[in-house]
């Protein structure tokens, strides 16, 4: 009886509330970009909770992640689930075009600046000798003797 134990300390609403936003947040950001629950996570949500240790809100904090964590997710999943609407204009109108008479073509377009009758391609535009089938691929002619 001459050591009594101390209850929690009486805490401020102010910093009760920023201890809850605080790991509230951090667990939204966790279960909104699926962080995984090691190295830098641990680090901050042990931060808060050991502040907490002395005013007896461990519990409180702990299910303020949960709770953020939970909706975290929940909000990533219906931000992929919901169609995105994209707005369209109209299409301008086309121009109205006019069709030439055949007259007019004979007489703007000479036969020295008409397409050429006949088409030889030139050389170095046939096939290349290189995407043929290699001759080794054939096999190898029998051996005949002399």
């Amino acid at each position: 009886m001459l050591f009594k134990k101390k209850g929690p300390e009486p805490i401020s609403e102010s910093l009760r509330n920023e201890l809850l936003e605080e790991i509230y947040k951090l667990g939204y950001d966790v279960g909104y970009h699926h962080h995984s629950e090691i190295g830098w996570v641990v680090e901050a949500y042990n931060k808060p909770i050991t502040r907490a240790a002395g005013y007896g809100i461990e519990d409180l904090l702990k299910e303020s992640y949960l709770k953020g964590k939970a909706d975290g997710t929940e909000h990533k999943k219906h931000e992929t689930i919901a169609p995105t609407t994209v707005m369209v204009a109209e299409p301008a109108p086309l121009p109205k075009v006019e069709r030439v008479s055949p007259v007019y073509h004979a007489v703007a377009l000479p036969a020295a600046t008409g397409a050429p009758k006949s088409i030889d391609r030139p050389q170095m535009v046939e096939r290349p000798q290189m995407v043929d089938r290699p001759k080794a691929l054939n096999g190898f002619a029998p051996v005949r003797p002399k």
